[in-house]
């Protein structure tokens, strides 16, 4: 791919800080914040050598926070912020780039580096490498130019489908095993809509030579979700979900749900790849039936259930911040109080950077559980409970991560020397 920095698509219009020539530094230090399953560095620092990369933005002259979310045709949307650091502190820039659902990595990582260099150039303007920057504009013929107002003719009317089929099959000696699961989906989404189909099946089996003989556990699940959601405006949604499911672990042989929902976020949906903060209330009407009788002595049931969550996301310079807390309790009356049988979780996650090269990271999640009606009357065996084939009683789920890392030495990153390099999984 040619050298990007010619292609500077007039970017440096923008305003900048006025430098004596003999105070312009020779180039920049670039911190690049960006999770490396989204972002090639090694091809980054092959394509824009004439920067140095630093490995964290204390030293850097140019932090460049990149975040992605989904689009509505299953492609991704990267969002690029440039912020510039100490001297540089009052500029600061925000470029975006959209990758097709079609398109490949090399495709997507080309595009993603292109936005990059564009949005360099008005940092890389205080330097001595701004002198030689050289601006290239194509010049359309008229026939050619591009209308100011582009009328999208789409024959598919914005739907996206997806179907995928997969297997697996392991073994030893005395255990072997198969999976087989698929996957489809339906989306069509536009500013004002949004509506989703989606399903998957899995059948998994194992075989365990044991001491008494030829043990074998199967679990099969499908589920199906579907939802149609309105826009009302920059905080404010409200839809319509329905689900319908099968869970040989959960002893459910056929489950359904249809759930009116409102959703507000306190932040405009437009910020979400940077700051999220969400409340959603659910309504939901569910039908269960059981392939055994449950601790209630039900076969079948119907129910009504409130759920209430509350999520937040933020992604900011100083690191990552995701909560999420969900409030889920039966409306139904059962012999017990109807506020006896819920399930409450509470999950967080944080990173955050607390000096140079000094950065921490904490994770968890505890859920109270109050609502399993479905559990079979029944005890499973020793066998089943070993494999995790049927689920088991519970008042309480939790886990826990955590750790830090510290790096110190050179801030500089620059070289790309790939040389005993194996497959990065």
């Amino acid at each position: 791919m040619k050298r990007l920095l010619g292609s500077a698509f007039l970017l440096f219009l923008f305003a900048t800080p006025s430098f004596a020539q003999d105070s312009k530094p020779e180039t920049l230090n670039v911190f690049i914040d960006c999770d490396r399953r989204s972002c090639d560095f090694d091809y980054i620092r092959r394509e824009i050598p004439y920067v140095n990369y630093v490995r964290d933005r204390v030293g850097s002259d140019v932090h460049v926070l990149i975040t992605q979310r989904g689009t509505g045709s299953g492609g991704r949307e990267y969002e690029m912020q440039f912020m510039g650091q100490e001297d540089l502190s009052v500029m600061v820039d925000t470029l975006t780039y959209s990758a097709g659902v079609t398109e490949t990595n090399t495709e997507r990582r080309e595009g993603m580096t292109e936005t990059l260099a564009r949005g360099l150039v008005r940092f890389l303007m205080t330097t001595t490498i701004g002198d030689r920057i050289i601006v290239s504009v194509p010049v359309y013929e008229e026939s050619e130019a591009p209308e100011m107002v582009q009328v999208i003719n789409d024959p598919w009317n914005f739907w996206v489908f997806n179907v995928s089929l997969s297997g697996e099959m392991d073994g030893e000696s005395n255990q072997k095993g198969y999976e087989v699961q698929g996957r489809m989906s339906a989306d069509r989404v536009t500013e004002d809509w949004k509506i989703g189909l989606s399903g998957r099946f899995r059948y998994n089996e194992n075989e365990y030579d044991l001491s008494s003989g030829k043990f074998t556990t199967t679990n099969e699940s499908a589920w199906v979700y579907g939802q149609v959601v309105k826009s009302l405006n920059a905080h404010w949604s409200a839809g319509l979900t329905t689900y319908s499911n099968t869970s040989s672990r959960n002893n459910t042989k056929f489950a359904t749900s249809l759930s009116p929902t409102v959703e507000y976020a306190v932040f405009p949906y437009s910020q979400s790849s940077t700051r999220d903060f969400r409340f959603r209330y659910e309504l939901n009407f569910r039908r269960y039936e059981y392939d055994e009788v449950t601790v209630y002595n039900e076969t079948t049931q119907v129910l009504v259930q409130n759920q209430l969550s509350v999520t937040a996301n933020f992604r900011q310079p100083w690191g990552n911040a995701r909560t999420r807390i969900s409030i889920e309790s039966f409306v139904t009356d059962f012999e017990q109080s109807m506020f006896d049988l819920y399930n409450i979780s509470m999950g967080s996650e944080l990173s955050v950077r607390v000096a140079k090269g000094l950065s921490f990271n904490v994770g968890g999640e505890v859920k109270w559980v109050k609502d399993q009606i479905w559990l079979p009357l029944e005890t499973s065996e020793d066998e089943e409970v070993l494999v995790g084939s049927k689920a088991l009683p519970t008042d309480i789920e939790f886990e826990l991560q955590f750790g830090f890392s510290y790096r110190f030495g050179s801030i500089y990153n620059n070289v790309v020397n790939p040389r005993f390099n194996m497959f990065d999984y």
